[in-house]
């Protein structure tokens, strides 16, 4: 049976390429189970190897050396062998070698490894770095690298002064926003470091103009505010104008009665005076605004009892109030105008979520249903912006309500 040693050159040199591939084969395995965290593959792609690479080296120093007596003991006794131990050799070699290196690579593709943790973080859009209390760094991906490059110029080596050279929490880095956040962790009982860089580029253009635009509503509420008082302002210019047009057309209706007149008629001259008396009081309380609060002077003027059933409710704010005092002249002037009324009783009822100030005259009560206009018309636009409303009732005598929600902000 023919020896290794027999063989011519070129077969031994297949035999040691084989060797040769396989040894490589044998390494490559063991550095993926290592990289891998698989310790018992590595070592067992190490046992493979070791006697892969003996064979190898024995085919090395017979190529060397031949059968001379340079030749070490062991390569003589070996190459003496027959062909097919050689053969058995690198069949039991190989076939668990090249098994062991299909294992490793397919575990590396199918199953989460450390390095297929890196691969997907180095793909994210957000930088993320970890460090040792010491500042030693564990890992950073590459948008962390980028990053600590552009803001500091030198690579991410120290964790801690990389902290230290993103001192605010928001940075600009080549026209992008970054945010940066710090929190410690416990791995494996060792205490550690975490960075997390956010691209918040978008979220923080459209805060900006979000309070942009907070900034021009609250400018446009602020206008509004001054329109709706100088719409109260014209609003009530426009009720005084309208009550003096309206008193001028009586007093003219008066010139013409007190013409046609005439002066045997003593009642009727006296009912004419009257009238000039009570145009005249109301001509100088709409000129004079609001005339002040003293609802007793004007009834004392007008020759109108008044009777208060209740006290003013404490609720009331002062702008409620002063709707109250005009709506309350409004009452005593057309029940003593529209009526011929005598007696005005004013009562206040209070709910749980409202106050009515009720206007209740003995004069004549009107046929047809209540429109108002003039004076009412302007009150009942006030009440509204002040979120009151006001109503008429007419029974068995005529009713002026006027309803105030209770806990509401006045505009």
């Amino acid at each position: 049976m023919i020896s290794f040693n027999m063989l011519t050159p070129f077969a031994r040199s297949l035999f040691a390429l084989w060797a040769l591939l396989l040894g490589l084969a044998d390494i490559v395995s063991a550095v993926l189970a290592l990289v891998n965290k698989r310790y018992r593959f590595t070592a067992a792609s190490l046992v493979l190897f070791t006697p892969v690479y003996f064979l190898w080296q024995v085919i090395f120093d017979f190529s060397l050396f031949g059968k001379t007596e340079a030749a070490s003991g062991p390569t003589s006794a070996l190459c003496g062998l027959p062909l097919p131990f050689w053969l058995l050799a690198f069949v039991l070699l190989t076939v668990p070698g090249v098994l062991l290196l299909i294992y490793n690579v397919r575990y590396d593709k199918n199953f989460i490894t450390p390095g297929s943790i890196k691969l997907f973080l180095d793909g994210l859009p957000c930088g993320i770095c970890c460090w040792r209390e010491n500042g030693r760094v564990l890992f950073s991906n590459v948008s962390m690298n980028i990053l600590c490059a552009a803001l500091t110029g030198n690579p991410l080596l120290n964790g801690n002064r990389f902290r230290e050279a993103v001192k605010g929490d928001i940075l600009t880095v080549d026209g992008q926003v970054w945010r940066f956040s710090c929190r410690d962790i416990v791995l494996d009982g060792e205490k550690l470091i975490e960075m997390v860089a956010s691209d918040i580029t978008a979220e923080y253009a459209k805060t900006e103009a979000l309070e942009k635009d907070k900034a021009d509503l609250a400018l446009l509420n602020r206008k509004l505010k001054e329109y709706y008082l100088s719409m109260d302002d014209a609003v009530r210019r426009q009720e005084i104008l309208q009550a003096k047009v309206n008193i001028h057309d009586e007093m003219n209706r008066l010139m013409l009665s007190t013409m046609a007149a005439g002066t045997a008629d003593t009642a009727e001259l006296d009912r004419i005076f009257t009238l000039w008396e009570q145009n005249a009081l109301i001509l100088c309380m709409e000129a004079d605004g609001e005339g002040g609060d003293s609802l007793e002077e004007l009834a004392a003027a007008l020759k109108l009892e008044l009777c208060r059933q209740d006290d003013i409710p404490e609720a009331l704010s002062e702008k409620q109030r002063g709707l109250f005092f005009s709506a309350a002249k409004e009452a005593m002037v057309n029940a003593v105008k529209h009526a011929g009324a005598k007696t005005l009783a004013i009562g206040f009822e209070e709910t749980e979520d409202r106050i009515f100030c009720r206007f209740t005259n003995d004069g004549a009560v009107p046929v047809n249903a209540v429109h108002f206009s003039g004076g009412l018309k302007n009150l009942a636009l006030i009440a509204k912006k002040q979120g009151a409303t006001v109503s008429a009732e007419s029974d068995k005598s005529f009713t002026l309500t006027l309803c105030f929600p209770k806990n509401q902000p006045i505009g």
